[in-house]
């Protein structure tokens, strides 16, 4: 994240699923000035970690309840970096991360857990859920540059996804040759 946020000077930082990434979220946007939001359905996820002094900025924005319920009522500033850590079901983690998207600035990055489970165990919703089809399905979308760090955050993956600007030069595009 400080290599993201060194270069991108606009936006925000926003998570979906509450969990150790909001200290180093909160750390990150010490250091660049930037504001959090957070979200979770599960009120100990906020509630809790608001008693550990630098879990969460003091300005923080934290939401309790469904991410749906979140992009719903929340006007959300323009984002540099986002983190999608909730549901672990494709179906939902599609809806975060096209309900982000927009949101987020040229060259801004969304973040993917659970992306590459090792073992068929891990597909259990509980686990890691089917989030992987998510994953393949943004590796074939032409605005997006997708990396996928297979044994990271857990051994069970973390999908870096950086939203390409809309105009940029034809030689930087997926598939096309000068």
């Amino acid at each position: 994240m400080d290599y993201i946020l060194y270069y991108i000077k606009e936006g925000i930082l926003v998570e979906i699923g509450v969990g150790e990434s909001a200290i180093f979220m909160t750390k990150a946007a010490l250091k660049y000035n930037r504001k959090t939001y957070h979200c979770d359905i599960q009120p100990i996820k906020i509630e809790g970690p608001k008693t550990i002094p630098g879990w969460f900025k003091d300005d923080a924005f934290l939401f309790i309840g469904p991410s749906d319920g979140f992009f719903a009522q929340v006007d959300i500033p323009p984002v540099a970096v986002g983190i999608i850590d909730g549901d672990h079901t494709y179906e939902q983690v599609r809806k975060d991360f096209f309900n982000l998207l927009p949101k987020v600035v040229d060259n801004g990055y969304i973040f993917l857990h659970d992306t590459y489970p090792e073992r068929k165990e891990q597909l259990n919703p509980n686990v890691c859920g089917d989030v992987y089809k998510l994953r393949q399905e943004l590796e074939a979308h032409p605005d997006l540059d997708v990396f996928t760090f297979p044994n990271s955050a857990w051994d069970v993956g973390l999908t870096m996804v950086r939203k390409c600007p809309e105009n940029r030069p034809r030689f930087q595009k997926k598939g096309i040759t000068i």
